[in-house]
């Protein structure tokens, strides 16, 4: 007997709807931009469980017609286009209907809807893949979908779900994003019956981000709008020398789709590189309209990545946008290989920090004043950001942002052990506003290792916490940001303690392209040399280059 067999349709149809369903943050997805699509402009998410339980999205969208609802159940079923053709000018979030069989196959779904024509309703009942019930009810025009008990019937797929928090972190970090550009509809999410956030629709976009990040971030917004080979770019970017500690918010949108884009982050980031201070990213909601035709969605499962016909022009449209938000007009120059600078980000984590280079240039390299230290010979600074030393014999390359992150994460590890953290209060009140996807993060783990590293937060209701007090060694300026970093990471990571100080000493730390004088330099390479690994940084990157003399020699032919 062979051993090749052909599936039962019951597991091969489970295991497909597995590919579009992932998890509850794909059901919330796909049923809100469904809700877009309908026109709703009111939506309201609730979930239970972080919407293991139940996902419901109710909207006042256009609702369905009866003879659609069950065809909506049918796979390849959709209202968007009829011929292949159809692709080149879809410009729709999704294909309303086409993820209704997937989400079918693996939960229990009771929808009620109404188009509107006869003032009446209809509910439909799904229980196990089939219509388990039917009824008129009254019901205004929209409509309401329960998803309940996802997984339930693939124990194989549900036991890899994560906590309730870590899924209501992916769907707060998608739904913070679809709120943005869609400022003109009000939203809502309750979990476990309780109100994660509520936004009143709005005639503008800065008035959305206002709702979601709080003044201080949009205050340093600037609106950008430019138009460039019949492509339109819209939305906020960072002022002139303002910008965010981090690239987590940098927000594209092609159509109204929120993506990641390498194009985008190249463009976006490379442009900005002379306008902001070199340890700060820029932050931005970019709306980009373009062409349908000229736009690929369908190459990511979720339609979180898109592919461009032209990534060249689409290059152009956010370089010129921003130089012209700058009075820059040198605009974009031809010699430019916009590969050559795409090429960085091909493989970048776009919430992450993207890597600069690490190349030398041949300018005057030392400070002339050379003066003997006790175990090292002090030659100068490089560039303004690394400290060369000789020691040993051996010529040595430091680099101070690093070297000071060092000695300052030892020093935090000490005080937080002994619990004895210095903290200082500021001098003017200090209030941070937490998005709601970050109140979700902010739970009692963190909240203990925030305390005991020397943030004290009293809660003022909502997302409002008063900042008391903060680590002696963070300059004032940097406690909101680093907050926000400590808050991104994951609870449940290794050594996240460990992650947290490291993030106060780099944020304590001396920058990079910052001129010291000699004592300083002298001082930053004692306490590295006094450190408890003077060669890596808390977050594993080298302190140090190591020249010896016989390297130096050989590589110069003289041995």
């Amino acid at each position: 007997m062979g051993k090749i067999v052909v599936l039962k349709e019951e597991i091969y149809r489970k295991i497909a709807a597995g590919e579009v369903v992932e998890r509850p943050f794909s059901v919330v997805k796909e049923l809100v931009e469904n809700s877009l699509d309908a026109g709703a402009r009111a939506i309201k998410i609730d979930l239970e469980h972080g919407g293991k339980s139940l996902v419901r999205v109710v909207d006042d969208g256009s609702g369905f017609d009866e003879d659609d609802v069950e065809i909506a159940f049918h796979r390849h079923s959709t209202s968007k286009f009829r011929e292949f053709s159809d692709f080149d000018t879809l410009d729709t979030l999704g294909f309303r209907g086409e993820a209704l069989p997937s989400i079918l196959e693996v939960s229990d779904i009771d929808i009620e809807t109404s188009s509107g024509d006869g003032g009446g309703g209809i509910r439909f009942n799904f229980r196990e893949g089939i219509l388990s019930g039917k009824e008129t009810i009254a019901f205004p025009k929209g409509s309401s979908i329960s998803v309940r008990n996802l997984f339930d019937n693939f124990p194989v797929r549900k036991k890899f779900l994560k906590s309730d928090r870590s899924e209501m972190n992916q769907i707060t970090g998608f739904l913070e994003q679809i709120v943005l550009v869609n400022y003109k509809v009000s939203f809502e999410l309750t979990h476990n019956w309780k109100t994660v956030f509520s936004y009143d629709a709005v005639r503008e976009l800065k008035e959305r981000v206002y709702q979601v990040f709080g003044k201080t971030f949009t205050d340093d917004l600037t609106d950008v709008e430019f138009e460039h080979f019949g492509y339109k770019i819209t939305g906020l970017v960072s002022k002139l020398n303002t910008g965010v500690s981090n690239k987590k918010k940098q927000f594209f949108f092609v159509n109204g789709r929120n993506v990641r884009e390498k194009t985008l982050y190249a463009a976006f980031n490379t442009t900005f590189q002379r306008y902001l201070e070199k340890s700060r990213s820029p932050a931005g909601i970019i709306l980009l309209d373009i062409p349908p035709g000229e736009v690929d969605v369908n190459i990511h499962p979720m339609k979180l990545e898109i592919k461009f016909e032209d990534s060249s022009r689409v290059f152009q449209l956010i370089k010129k946008g921003i130089e012209n938000v700058m009075g820059d007009n040198s605009g974009f120059r031809p010699e430019e290989d916009i590969a050559e600078v795409v090429a960085p980000y091909i493989n970048e984590k776009f919430e992450n920090q993207i890597p600069g280079t690490s190349g030398f240039s041949q300018q005057a390299l030392f400070d002339p004043d050379v003066s003997e230290e006790n175990d090292f010979i002090l030659i100068g600074q490089y560039r303004d950001s690394y400290i060369i030393i000789e020691k040993d014999g051996d010529l040595m390359v430091v680099d101070q942002h690093n070297a000071d992150e060092r000695s300052n994460f030892d020093r935090l590890k000490k005080e937080f052990t002994e619990r004895n953290t210095i903290t200082v209060s500021p001098l003017f009140p200090m209030i941070i506003e937490l998005t709601p996807g970050e109140s979700e993060l902010l739970d009692e783990g963190k909240r203990d290792v925030l305390g005991n590293a020397g943030f004290l937060m009293e809660h003022m209701g909502g997302n409002s916490y008063d900042i008391k007090g903060y680590p002696e060694i963070l300059n004032e300026r940097f406690v909101s940001d680093t907050i926000r970093e400590i808050l991104g990471i994951g609870s449940d990571e290794v050594n996240f303690e460990d992650r947290a100080l490291a993030e106060i000493a780099c944020k304590s730390s001396i920058k990079i392209n910052y001129k010291l004088h000699n004592d300083q330099m002298r001082k930053v390479v004692r306490a590295l040399f006094l450190s408890t690994n003077p060669y890596f940084c808390p977050h594993k990157r080298p302190i140090i280059i190591n020249f010896s003399l016989e390297t130096i020699e050989k590589t110069l032919k003289r041995k």
